[in-house]
């Protein structure tokens, strides 16, 4: 518990944002039934707004990481909320779906910008790699009390009124927060990244000099980060669109124990994200990651193999273990890279956060189409093979 009691200010600003990013992140699926309603948004309009937004936090990553160095933090807090702010207004006044969906895809723009800065800022408060990485997993903590937090926020603010806007409201008041939680200058004040003089190297004193983009994909070990990066959010996004549909169709689950069998695998998330954030461990970050791959890969594979009428008990633990397999590979991943490149905080939580994006939409739009032409129970095996790739990555990410 040291390592939350310890933080910095602008270390709570940074969690807070995580808390609302996964409210924001999941309200969209609570409302989808009132927004098509509503607006009459068919299916296809919905899963096209979610790539398109999926598309803003990839654009938001790459601007986040590319100039968060270049000016000074708390103002790149304050404008990014403010932007953020400015983009709630128009969903919350938006008169047509275009208008909503450029809004959205705003939105996830700079929130996300804004996580990759957080990432940064937060992965300079300790030179410890282990301690580097448990404060960076306190964002996934956050994150993940937002993503629970969501659904019932969504429930209470429709239930006082039915209006699809309502829940976004509720949303805008917490990002309300978050800006009056940036303009707190004399607190974010003296918050700044470090120099290259002050990231020299331990052993010879040398100036670490940035390595931008293209000189951070010409190095190996991120290439390999990035592939594992690309297998786990394969795994942990293709588990949360497809499960349901699996269990049911291929599985002959019913369609409420489905999705209560799909709450175990948030389950595991969190147990692994708070786990890793305030237990210290005898574990190397590779032996943690090379272990809970292999559980996760287990997992997936036993839910796979399972005939038709598999127990409900035995999907909700396959679930909850491939939840803690998966649950700290963007913590460790990204305190792993910054091990060697600690100059360039930003721009591999950025190149990480891609990753893991592309990882969503091969879950999204391959196992669609595999199962479109060859049924769920062969895409499914797509899953099986991303875990067994994560586990390959961890292994050549230990011996280096």
């Amino acid at each position: 518990m040291a390592v939350f009691l310890g933080l910095p200010y602008v270390a709570w600003v940074i969690l807070y944002c995580a808390v609302t990013w996964g409210v924001f992140g999941a309200l969209l699926g609570a409302v989808t039934p009132s927004l098509r309603a509503q607006m009459g948004v068919s299916f296809q309009q919905v899963g096209w707004l979610m790539a398109i937004w999926s598309a803003g936090g990839a654009i938001g990553s790459l601007l986040g990481g590319a100039i968060a160095k270049r000016y000074p933090p708390q103002r790149l807090l304050v404008v990014y909320t403010t932007l953020v702010m400015g983009a709630l207004v128009g969903v919350l006044t938006a008169p047509s779906f275009g208008w909503l969906a450029f809004f959205m895809v705003s939105i996830a723009t700079f929130e996300t910008a804004l996580f990759t800065l957080g990432h940064g800022l937060l992965a300079e408060m300790s030179d410890d790699p282990e301690q580097r990485t448990r404060i960076i997993g306190l964002v996934d903590v956050g994150y993940s009390l937002g993503t629970v937090l969501s659904p019932l926020l969504a429930a209470a603010a429709l239930l006082a009124d039915p209006n699809w806007r309502g829940p976004y409201l509720v949303f805008a008041l917490m990002a309300l927060a978050l800006l009056a939680m940036t303009l707190q200058s004399r607190r974010l004040s003296s918050v700044g990244f470090r120099t290259e003089l002050q990231h020299a190297d331990g052993a010879t004193g040398t100036p670490l000099t940035p390595l931008g983009y293209a000189g951070l994909l010409r190095e190996p070990l991120v290439r390999w980060v990035l592939v594992a990066g690309v297998c786990s959010g394969l795994c942990e996004w293709g588990q949360n669109f497809w499960f349901v549909s699996y269990a049911t169709e291929v599985l002959g689950l019913h369609a409420q124990s489905a999705r209560l069998a799909l709450g175990f695998l948030m389950a595991g998330m969190v147990v692994g994200r708070v786990w890793q954030a305030f237990w210290h461990s005898r574990f190397s970050m590779e032996q943690k990651i090379q272990g809970l791959g292999v559980l996760a890969t287990v997992a997936l594979l036993v839910v796979w193999l399972l005939p038709a009428g598999a127990p409900f008990a035995v999907l909700a633990l396959c679930n909850f273990a491939a939840g803690l397999g998966v649950s700290v590979a963007f913590p460790i991943l990204l305190g792993t890279a910054l091990r060697s490149f600690p100059q360039e905080a930003p721009r591999l939580s950025a190149l990480l956060m891609l990753s893991f994006t592309g990882g969503a939409q091969v879950a999204a739009l391959f196992m669609g189409q595999l199962a479109e032409s060859y049924g769920l129970r062969s895409a499914y095996a797509v899953l099986v093979v991303g875990a067994l790739g994560f586990v390959v990555c961890a292994w050549r990410l230990g011996r280096r």
